[in-house]
């Protein structure tokens, strides 16, 4: 990813908090006047990390936008300060006061959404040539307005924030015991969280902390309200999975409005996912409808490989077999039934934009865009760490656990020369030599 800052010692923490991600980084100087060292290749993503020119940071995104066209990407602000129309031309925007891992965070989480978008167009695009069906999405509009809990201390300055949000049409709805908040919190969805750190950080943290091992609250943005005279915990906030910070003498308005930025970002991501389940049609699904048919990976495939030479980034294809793991004989029904457990272990372990697909009875041919063949490997070990534990019943014998195994081949994928056809036709081939 690329980084425009005019302060580079500012920017070196915001670096280091990216690379943690496994994010590359490179670094273009603006000084005001002249913007130097922007590459040619484009990133997945861009920051605007402003210092002393926050005022500039629309005109800046403009010019690496036109810079790096066609190829989208999302662009983030980082500034100082708030300017007239500064959040115009970015994807989203950040303004002191703001920690170098929030930055880093909210960039991942739209490198995320970026890819997220591209691929459900990808798949729009296969859908509707190869098989006319084309499904309805959401427009990215809220249906329903926005819910925000707050939990804690009703203390006079919370108060004053839920009415700044009541005021611009948002559902808040108040806990102020733990126990409480997780009724709520495990009831109907909320789009952001607030919790009082404004005297102590519990039960703050334990809460975010908590909503972080839970997968369905995961991605719900939590905020903490604090005193900036007297907390000092904010690398520990972050680390328990705060989104941001905010300081309670801060303008309310202001307040509000970094909330309902992170509220928004919160359900964009839920849209996709929703969008991701709707481009899930059994006219393109293998005939247990876990995994996409053999007939739309070959059509699928070459417009990955279109839009990953048009971005100079890498396709990798990984192709698992399903063999028996002893000279027995494995009843087809049995083949059959651990494949299907096989392909929704798959579906949890891969990206959303991943695209899993059965291209026999025992196999399956996985493609991930925009990923080297290292990256896949880790994927891959991930896959099968898990593989036996999630697979088989904890009642099976040893014996009984050990009569399948999985065969796998690699391929990164570097030109387009040859048929995507060709291609997927190897890998299967080459599974296991």
């Amino acid at each position: 990813m690329l980084i425009v800052s005019d302060h580079p010692t500012e920017s070196r923490a915001v670096a280091s908090n990216l690379r943690r991600l496994d994010l590359d980084v490179q670094l273009a100087l603006f000084d005001g006047k002249t913007l130097s060292a922007i590459p040619t290749q484009a990133p997945d993503a861009v920051l605007c990390h402003l210092t002393d020119y926050a005022e500039r940071g629309p005109q800046l995104a403009k010019v690496v936008r036109s810079h790096f066209s066609p190829v989208p990407m999302p662009v983030i602000g980082a500034m100082s300060r708030p300017s007239e129309n500064s959040s115009v031309e970015f994807d989203t925007t950040l303004f002191s006061p703001m920690h170098p891992s929030q930055i880093a965070n909210r960039v991942n989480g739209m490198i995320r959404l970026g890819a997220m978008e591209s691929e459900i167009g990808r798949r729009l695009a296969t859908l509707s040539e190869t098989f006319n069906f084309h499904p309805d999405l959401g427009d990215m509009t809220p249906n329903r307005r926005f819910r925000v809990l707050f939990i804690g201390k009703a203390s006079p300055a919370f108060m004053v924030i839920i009415n700044a949000l009541q005021d611009k049409g948002v559902d808040v709805v108040a806990a102020f015991t733990s126990f409480s908040a997780f009724d709520y919190l495990h009831g109907e969805p909320f789009d952001a969280v607030v919790m009082n750190a404004l005297e102590q950080t519990e039960p703050a943290f334990s809460i975010s902390e908590a909503m972080r091992r839970n997968s369905r609250l995961f991605h719900t943005p939590t905020l903490f309200l604090t005193d900036k005279k007297t907390f000092e915990s904010h690398d520990a906030a972050y680390a328990k999975g705060a989104h941001d910070i905010i300081e309670v003498d801060a303008d309310p308005q202001e307040i509000s409005g970094r909330i309902l930025e992170l509220a928004n970002y919160h359900r964009v991501h839920e849209q996709l996912k929703t969008d991701f389940s709707a481009l899930t049609t059994g006219i393109a699904r293998d005939s247990s409808d876990t995994a996409f048919s053999r007939e739309f990976m070959e059509a699928h495939v070459p417009r990955l490989l279109a839009d990953a030479k048009t971005a100079g980034v890498p396709l990798t294809l990984m192709a698992l077999r399903l063999v028996s793991n002893s000279d027995s004989p494995v009843e087809t029904r049995d083949v059959a039934d651990v494949a299907q457990k096989v392909a929704a272990l798959l579906g949890n372990l891969v990206r959303m934009q991943d695209v899993v697909s059965r291209w026999n009875a025992e196999t399956f041919i996985l493609a991930f865009y925009n990923t080297n063949r290292t990256e896949a490997e880790v994927i891959l070990n991930r896959i099968e760490a898990l593989f036996e534990s999630s697979i088989f019943e904890e009642d099976l014998s040893c014996e009984e656990k050990s009569a399948f195994k999985l065969e796998i081949c690699i391929n990164q994928i570097d030109s387009e020369t040859v048929p995507a056809r060709d291609i997927l036709n190897d890998i299967a081939a080459k599974i296991g030599q």
